[in-house]
């Protein structure tokens, strides 16, 4: 199955998230890209979580994906968009962007550093890209990884089918960081993105209904979701790069 079919399949089925993120959220995570000016959404998918506030803090906005259904999302909904080539290469001149931001996309990739590459070439020099995965380092997932042997790579419904999913890469911070360092970046700081929930080490022993209960039941501080800021490696669910070209 090519990218393209696999994606056009992935946004059809309904199995994704779709909830939108708050003002509150936008800027607490995508801070450097508010009141920017020509701004790339690479992989931009249906557009569920940021894509409405990111609209409201940029001057221009160009969706990019390998995905025709999502090109045909952008244009239903009277906005540019480019697709992305299997290489991960997209149609536009050298330093055409302002900022950009690739949230939730390099761990699908077969080749993640031409993609970080090519992202770099697009956006201006001192522009900002903005770039989130999920983290491979998480204790919960090396817990998993070291008492069951299992990588947690989000398979869209467990329940149903715990092999099939589309996570084909994992990143830990320094791996992350080393991404867009490679990739031409001048400056990349990666911190955490999304938040830290402690019962998730229920999964390493494979009590991860009673992981959910009490997570259900219990106060929000119990999940002690501070720790992400004092170890993103290690407590960070997903991590941030923040990359200046």
């Amino acid at each position: 199955m090519d990218a393209e079919k696999s994606y056009d399949d992935y946004w059809q089925s309904g199995k994704h998230g779709t909830n939108a993120w708050t003002e509150e959220e936008f800027n607490s995570w995508m801070a450097p890209l508010r009141n920017q000016g020509k701004v790339l959404d690479y992989g931009c998918g249906m557009g569920f979580s940021y894509q409405r506030e990111l609209l409201k803090n940029c001057r221009e906005y160009v969706g990019a994906d390998v995905s025709n259904v999502a090109l045909e999302d952008l244009a239903k909904k009277g906005l540019q968009g480019v697709r992305i080539s299997p290489e991960g290469r997209i149609d536009v001149p050298d330093a055409s962007f302002d900022a950009a931001v690739c949230c939730e996309v390099m761990e699908h990739l077969w080749d993640p550093l031409s993609a970080a590459r090519e992202l770099a070439r697009v956006v201006k020099p001192g522009g900002v890209l903005v770039s989130t995965v999920p983290n491979f380092g998480y204790l919960p997932w090396r817990l998993l990884a070291l008492f069951r042997a299992q990588v947690w790579d989000e398979p869209e419904v467990p329940e149903e089918d715990p092999f099939k999913g589309v996570h084909i890469r994992h990143f830990s911070l320094r791996r992350f960081q080393q991404l867009y360092r490679m990739a031409g970046f001048s400056r990349v700081e990666v911190g955490h993105f999304d938040e830290c929930n402690i019962l998730h080490v229920f999964h390493a022993v494979n009590m991860q209904r009673f992981g959910g209960y009490l997570g259900a039941k219990l106060p929000k501080f119990c999940r002690l979701p501070w720790l992400q800021h004092v170890s993103p490696s290690l407590f960070g669910q997903r991590l941030r790069a923040v990359c200046t070209r």
